[in-house]
């Protein structure tokens, strides 16, 4: 009995995960927008802080908002990479995903160079990121995932 249940327990997380695998691209584009549309205003009231921030010259104040929004970027990228691309997307999908690992991977080593320190290299990192996202609402656009790009 109880191999039973096992057996009908693994069978039920395999289909489970096929069908989430298998979701469609209305479902995925769905879910990723919403993943994003959720994050919107909190970044929002980073970059006013960012701005008041800039009229006032508190950098320190400044240093806060942009550390946070960049943590907040790398959790919102986390979840929207682990939504399961349906196939008929991947062509199209995989690259945005790439570039978004490979942007992640600089803001990273920009907090960590700012949590060392180290202003320099910070703001070289900073750069890379900058010169990285330059295509990616226009990928994100194209995909139909309007939220996480120009609408954010």
């Amino acid at each position: 009995m109880k191999t039973a249940a096992a057996v009908l327990v693994v069978s039920l997380a395999t289909v489970l995960c096929a069908t989430a695998a298998a979701a469609t691209p209305t479902a995925y584009r769905a879910q990723v927008n919403a993943i994003c549309r959720a994050y919107t205003p909190a970044f929002h009231r980073l970059q006013a802080q960012m701005n008041t921030a800039t009229k006032t010259k508190d950098g320190r104040a400044y240093g806060l908002a942009l550390g946070q929004a960049l943590a907040l970027a790398l959790q919102q990228d986390r979840r929207v990479e682990a939504v399961p691309v349906p196939a008929a997307l991947k062509p199209q999908v995989t690259p945005i995903l790439t570039l978004m690992r490979k942007i992640d991977t600089e803001v990273r080593l920009a907090l960590d160079r700012a949590i060392a320190g180290d202003t320099n290299g910070m703001v070289t990192r900073l750069k890379a990121v900058s010169r990285q996202t330059k295509p990616l609402n226009a990928m994100l656009d194209a995909a139909g995932l309007r939220d996480c790009g120009s609408n954010q």
